[in-house]
């Protein structure tokens, strides 16, 4: 028996850490450097990348992430707050393209995130709360969606040599011809909403290109949002309140993290690179603020089958995996590939009930690994792929 793992490598359930908004800025709110950072501090000593580097990846580096990039100036940040602040846009300064080159290096993504993210209702006002329209919400017609989308990915190929295959919603709002947008763009996939209840099958497809739908469904906070202070007088109030509960909601965040992993779906957990905003607020879900739940999160995924992947890791198996076909016939395996994208390196992961050894047309011989399961990784290329036993 001989057939196409879910996932590659025969792991149980992929695991991305999705971080929105890096950004080429920076806030004065906080004393320390790192707090204030959008991205503007590049990975210098006390950076905001720094700080996650020593706090998580240093213990984790198997983690990969996707920083979903805006590649104009990003407009929460006001220009009339009482805060000083520092913002560009993508190509800008070269010490930010060479950032976003070395986060690709390390083996993490850059993702389209918006152009400026949005605008104020009224910009007299710093906070966003009922004061802000999100990017895809201000598009009144595909055109401009299309235009305005294709011109980030045209800059970050440009100016930074970094291809686009993905990415987000602001805020994750959307009108009625988003999709079509996105579609027109002809994304490998893209993050359209988030969804934080248990499925068995959380990935879907969208459009006449066929946009693969990644699913946006763990928050980063899970471990901490009851007890930490927003800066927001009302919230904090209750937080007062809520923070004794914050360990029994502990127990419901560590079983929905296993059901999904239970159920083999995407662990996809949702982050913001800054804590900042010129409001004075702590912007909700970030790195910073929620540092000891993503200890928790990935000290428990460390002991499971997981296959740490970016997003555009993830969306590229299912693609191959869904435009697959294996046929076996006596000692012949041939899998029939539909490459209608143009994709490159693809790999497909084959498990089997025994060990395997194949030959293809080159007299290459591959052989199974034993991981749980007899597991084969190949890569394939469009239209007939043959072997034999």
């Amino acid at each position: 028996m001989l057939k196409i793992s879910k996932w590659y490598n025969y792991f149980q359930s992929p695991a991305v850490l999705m971080i929105d908004d890096l950004s080429d800025a920076c806030i004065d709110v906080y004393p320390e450097k790192y707090k204030n950072d959008w991205g503007y501090f590049c990975d210098t000593k006390g950076s905001s990348f720094d700080y996650l580097s020593k706090k998580l990846l240093d213990k984790f580096p198997e983690i990969k992430i996707t920083f979903f990039t805006p590649y104009l100036k990003h407009n929460v940040i006001n220009e009339n707050s009482e805060f000083r602040y520092k913002k560009f846009a993508v190509g800008e300064r070269v010490e930010f393209i060479y950032f976003l080159k070395k986060l690709k290096e390390l083996g993490h993504e850059i993702a389209h995130h918006g152009s400026d993210h949005g605008k104020y209702i009224n910009d007299k006002i710093p906070s966003t709360v009922n004061n802000w329209m999100h990017e895809w919400a201000l598009f009144d017609n595909i055109e401009e969606g299309i235009k305005k989308t294709l011109d980030g990915i045209k800059i970050f190929q440009d100016k930074c040599e970094i291809i686009i295959v993905g990415g987000k919603y602001c805020g994750y709002i959307q009108k009625e011809n988003s999709q079509d947008i996105i579609d027109k763009c002809n994304f490998l996939y893209w993050c359209d909403k988030p969804s934080y209840t248990i499925k068995e099958y959380d990935e879907n497809i969208f459009g006449e290109n066929n946009v693969i739908s990644f699913p946006t469904n763990y928050p980063g906070n899970a471990f901490v949002r009851l007890s930490y202070m927003s800066g927001d007088i009302k919230r904090d109030k209750k937080k007062k309140i809520l923070k004794y509960f914050q360990s029994i909601y502990n127990i419901y965040a560590y079983f929905k993290l296993f059901q999904l992993y239970k159920n083999q779906n995407i662990i996809s957990i949702q982050e913001h690179y800054s804590p900042s905003t010129t409001a004075g607020t702590v912007q909700s879900a970030n790195i910073v603020t929620d540092i000891k739940s993503l200890e928790k999160i990935f000290d428990f995924l460390s002991g499971l089958s997981i296959w740490y992947a970016t997003c555009a890791d993830i969306a590229k198996y299912i693609y191959v995996r869904e435009n697959s076909e294996v046929v076996i016939e006596n000692n012949h395996v041939t899998i029939k590939f539909n490459n209608y994208k143009n994709i490159d390196k693809t790999i497909i992961s084959l498990v089997s009930n025994k060990s395997i050894i194949l030959r293809d047309a080159k007299n290459i011989y591959y052989s199974t690994i034993n991981n749980k399961k007899h597991v084969i990784n190949l890569e394939i290329h469009n239209g007939i792929n043959h072997y034999e036993f």
